[in-house]
């Protein structure tokens, strides 16, 4: 595919030094100065709380934190933006969806109550990350149901023993869409299919996939998903949780407080009517507004066109990386099937270590465990260093880090 590379660099302020090498865009994607200007715009002209007031600043900055809110619909194909709730990003949308679930007792009866009534398990992946993964092991523990693991089979899912895991007593299947370490696209749809034939409830943390791969809650045919902004191109602070308005509608808000509610007597409160019952307090309004503009942004490009242009990149890496004696790569290596992601050990050294040197040449990467310990340990691994890529790198960032790492490898060895 033609991909305007400069054009699209030039888009990113933090891009015009020269020879910084940003490799680090599953922690947090760079900023287009769209979505500068959007914030900017906000601060400066129009700064005001929404739902409010009737001044034309309030109006203005209601209507542009609504019209993101809309964007945010479309850009996952929901039904409604009511179906939509705000959040600070992934770790809150999960927190929030793990403590109405339990506390409305949906997950008693399932997403089917017609299957079965009485739900023993939690299903969920080796992939998941840590936001997703530590509020299910808190919801296991209050609610005495049974966490079980999908395992890895080949940097993917074994689907094999999905279908042996999730059976009529599972209440609730929680699966990471693309894994922020192997780079791995998950088959959701099959893992939904295998879920609702049971009337368990899917749930999907599509962080890593936001802005790689084209996000369609109907095609997926899950009941949740949730994603964070920052990754995404957006400010950081915001995300978004989305839910079938059917299960929506069956849950009670878990926070409370100003904006969630219709009306407060001295014996009690109506809630607002969804999704706001679910959006106690001030949100973060400029960083909506970011969103809507970096949607905008990816829209343009298109986000199918980012996901073959970031696989070309993410291929050549993997060659390229695998070239070099005592590396190991550990992600899919099928580009197609990768968000991006090309994790990998070095015989040589620490991950911090390697980190540190290329540092030392403005290439930027992440050491650790990157939230997933689980994955790390079921890849017997401790630790790993990160490249993560996006629409603005180039195969020169791909040259950049393995130079780099041949002279780490000349320091230590």
């Amino acid at each position: 595919m033609t991909f305007d590379i400069q054009k699209i660099r030039n888009c990113f302020p933090q891009l015009k030094s020269d020879g910084y090498h940003y490799l680090d865009s599953a922690a947090t994607s760079l900023t287009p100065a769209k979505v500068i200007d959007a914030v900017d715009e906000y601060y400066r002209d129009y700064r005001a709380n929404v739902h409010r007031a009737l001044f034309s600043e309030a109006v203005t900055a209601t209507d542009k934190y609504e019209e993101a809110r809309r964007k945010a619909a479309q850009f996952i194909h929901a039904k409604s933006a009511e179906e939509i709730i705000i959040t600070s990003g992934a770790t809150e949308s999960s927190n929030i969806l793990v403590r109405t679930l339990e506390e409305s007792g949906v997950l008693k009866e399932g997403g089917d109550p017609t299957v079965m009534t009485e739900r023993a398990s939690i299903v969920t992946t080796e992939m998941e990350h840590h936001s997703a993964l530590v509020p299910l092991q808190q919801l296991a523990k209050r609610t005495k149901l049974e966490l079980k693991y999908i395992p890895l089979k080949d940097f993917g899912l074994d689907y094999a023993v999905a279908e042996k895991l999730i059976t009529e007593k599972t209440a609730l299947v929680s699966v990471i869409l693309a894994s922020n370490v192997t780079g791995t696209i998950n088959d959701v749809e099959k893992i939904a299919d295998m879920a609702h034939k049971v009337g368990a409830i899917v749930v999907v943390d599509a962080t890593a996939a936001a802005g790689h791969v084209p996000l369609d809650v109907r095609k997926l045919d899950v009941d949740a998903l949730y994603f964070s902004g920052h990754k995404m191109m957006a400010p950081t602070g915001v995300g978004i949780l989305w839910v079938k308005k059917p299960l929506l509608e069956k849950l009670e808000p878990s926070s409370f407080g100003g904006h969630m509610i219709s009306s407060v007597e001295k014996d009690g409160a109506e809630w607002a009517p969804i999704p706001e019952r679910f959006e106690a307090g001030t949100k973060n309004i400029g960083g909506m507004i970011g969103l809507g503009a970096a949607i905008d942004h990816l829209e343009e490009v298109g986000v199918e066109n980012i996901h073959e242009y970031v696989s070309e990149i993410a291929s050549y890496a993997m060659t390229k990386l695998e070239s070099i004696p005592g590396v190991s790569v550990l992600a899919e290596h099928d580009a197609k099937k990768n968000a991006g992601v090309v994790s990998f050990v070095c015989d040589f050294a620490h991950p911090h270590d390697v980190a540190e040197i290329l540092a030392r040449d403005r290439v930027a990467v992440r050491p650790g465990h990157h939230c997933a310990e689980v994955l790390h340990a079921a890849l017997e691994v401790k630790a790993t260093t990160r490249a993560s890529f996006h629409l603005y790198n180039t195969k020169e960032d791909v040259d950049a880090l393995v130079a780099s790492l041949e002279k780490a490898r000349a320091i230590f060895q």
